[in-house]
């Protein structure tokens, strides 16, 4: 009889026979198990084995395999895993979804939370194979879907889980039944009005008021469903769409978030496990609450002192997409001795703002893991980056068209997050980087998809996603990526020392 237990080293090989031959792939700290038989020598389990098909796609297909810790190492197969009730691993995987954001935090006890989605399907295809077997009867509770803030390239990938219902193919098919859904309160608007006349920068965000010198948004919402579809744009009104056809289904606790919160995600709270919402700020005086619109930033690059400075800069004239990127919910998870800060969009603008309040000690912005904001965007603060400190830097972004190439990741970022991590060799992970490219040769597009219009063109296949994966248990850290060669690991581990400060250490694989 099978006994469902997690992995209890940082990577566990796995081979299709019990002398170590026949290498399948590995599963890492945390991972889910089916213990079928384990005897001095090895474990036999039930694992997933994927299977390329003819048109390039994936199959999950489980299978029976075995782990032979004792040829690679000293460690006994009955300690290569441990109970699952006995689980005390946090994973966090930030999923490459091109140029966007999508990261999805599993608890130790199960909750699931997706932050972003990008703009495409890849975040659904990865939660589908992610959480196989999913029907309308048998849904697939999120504990919470966050969206950081209202750019496409953050939440119009979520409404392909909806599509995905559809799907004539099984295996990309998920349903789900989200709990919670949470947003900065920002809705845009159509960009042109019914003269087809394109509407002002300071009308896209809905209505505003004038506090002092400011201008601030004051007309933002809690629920999305409460907002008219003719007041929303494109993407907004599909994603509208998919959470009333959810909240038909089980009704969604929406809310708006900003700073302070934190009783938001009480739903996730322990004694080791707590998240604190740093941001968006909200402005309020004289009665008026609200989110002030934000500035185009300075022309860079930046390559001076000032760009380690927190002083308020307001140089240029106000800005719709600045105010929605500089909204992002901004919010710090802390599991034991190791925390990630989660960005969004975040600007020079108002990571200043936020560098400001750490330094007078309204909030703590140290973490080990930080979700770099913007994609490695040149819009950031130096002096933001500093306090962070960060140990790991993880980047999310992906070259798909000239429309969609910002130059992501800049190369000052990419500097800056070097020269203000706290270690001598820090780590940064970009996503489009950690993928994988298989050469296939000269080909021609498929005249039923796309029309020949092209010709012939060299082609490169993905062999391996940017995935970025973490898990933690609050006194160790392991990083680590696949590549292109299934036993190939890129992985980094750190533990707490005496005094709490973490460690590099060395990876347990067997």
């Amino acid at each position: 009889m099978a006994t469902k237990a997690v992995i209890n080293v940082d990577l566990a090989d796995v081979f299709t026979s019990a002398g170590r031959k026949g290498f399948l792939h590995s599963l890492a700290w945390g991972d889910s198990v089916e213990v079928l038989e384990t005897t001095d020598d090895y474990l036999k389990i039930h694992t997933t084995k994927f299977e390329t098909l003819a048109d390039g796609s994936i199959l999950p297909v489980k299978t029976e395999a075995f782990i032979c810790p004792k040829k690679a190492s000293k460690i006994n197969p009955s300690d290569v895993v441990k109970p699952i009730k006995e689980n005390t691993v946090l994973k966090v995987n930030f999923v490459d979804v091109q140029q966007g954001d999508a990261a999805l935090i599993e608890t130790p006890d199960g909750k699931t939370v997706l932050i972003d989605g990008g703009d495409n399907q890849m975040f659904a295809r990865y939660l589908a194979a992610r959480y196989p077997g999913t029907s309308e009867a048998n849904r697939k509770v999120i504990d919470c879907i966050l969206v950081t803030h209202g750019d496409a390239d953050h939440f119009s990938g979520l409404t392909e889980i909806h599509k995905s219902e559809k799907n004539p193919e099984a295996k990309k098919r998920l349903f789900i039944t989200p709990k919670r859904y949470y947003h900065n309160g920002i809705v845009k608007r159509p960009s042109k009005g019914s003269d087809g006349k394109a509407i002002p920068d300071k009308e896209l965000l809905g209505d505003t008021k004038k506090v002092g010198s400011d201008l601030v948004i004051t007309e933002l919402c809690d629920s999305l469903l409460d907002v008219p579809s003719e007041s929303m744009n494109l993407p907004y009104k599909n994603w509208r769409e998919c959470l009333q056809d959810w909240d038909s289904i089980d009704p969604i606790e929406f809310r708006r978030l900003s700073f302070g919160q934190d009783d938001a995600f009480d739903f996730l709270k322990t004694d080791d496990l707590e998240v604190s919402i740093l941001g968006p700020v909200l402005t309020e005086k004289d009665g008026i609450s609200g989110l002030k619109f934000l500035h185009e930033p300075p022309k860079g690059p930046r390559l001076g002192h000032e760009s380690i400075m927190l002083d308020s800069i307001n140089s240029g004239g106000l800005s719709a997409s600045h105010t929605i990127n500089g909204h992002s919910i901004v919010f710090r998870l802390r599991y034991g001795g190791f925390s990630y800060l989660f960005t969004g969009d975040l600007n020079d603008e108002s990571s200043r703002l936020l560098g400001r309040k750490n330094q007078d000690g309204e909030i703590n912005l140290r973490s080990e893991v930080l979700k770099v904001p913007h994609h490695g965007s040149a819009d950031f603060s130096g002096g933001f980056i500093k306090q962070v400190s960060p140990i790991v830097s993880i980047v999310s972004s992906g070259d798909e068209s000239s429309r969609k190439e910002y130059i992501h990741p800049r190369a000052t970022l990419l500097g800056a997050l070097g020269k203000h991590s706290r270690l001598d060799e820090p780590i940064v992970l970009v996503t489009e980087l950690v993928a994988f490219f298989k050469l296939e040769g000269w080909a021609l597009l498929d005249t039923e998809d796309r029309g020949n219009d092209r010709g012939s063109f060299f082609a490169f296949s993905r062999a391996a996603y940017g995935l970025v994966k973490t898990r933690t248990d609050g006194n160790r850290l392991l990083v680590y990526t696949d590549s292109g060669k299934a036993d190939m690991k890129e992985a980094y581990c750190f533990e707490l020392d005496e005094a709490g400060i973490p460690q590099p250490a060395a990876i347990v694989r067997v």
